[in-house]
C-alpha cells in the first residue's frame, strides 16, 4: 500500500504498512522521529492503510 509522509516540509509518497517500514524506506530513524496520523500520536507499529498521510516529526533533547 502507498501511503504519505509529511516531513521537514516536504511530502513523500513510499510504500509501508506501518510507521516503521515508512521510516526504513525513507532511511530515517524511527526512535527520532514522532508519527502523527490526524495529529494524534500513534506506534511505531501501528497499521496503516493504502492512502493514508503520516506526519513525522524530529524530536531531540538535550541537557
Amino acid at each position: 500500500m502507498i501511503i504519505t509522509v509529511l516531513i521537514g516540509g516536504e511530502s513523500k509518497k513510499v510504500e509501508a504498512s506501518s510507521p516503521m517500514e515508512a521510516m526504513q524506506a525513507l532511511h530515517l530513524r524511527p526512535d527520532s522521529h514522532l508519527i502523527l496520523r490526524d495529529n494524534v500520536p500513534i506506534p511505531i507499529d501501528e497499521p496503516l492503510n493504502d492512502g493514508d498521510v503520516i506526519k513525522a516529526i524530529r524530536v531531540a533533547s538535550g541537557g
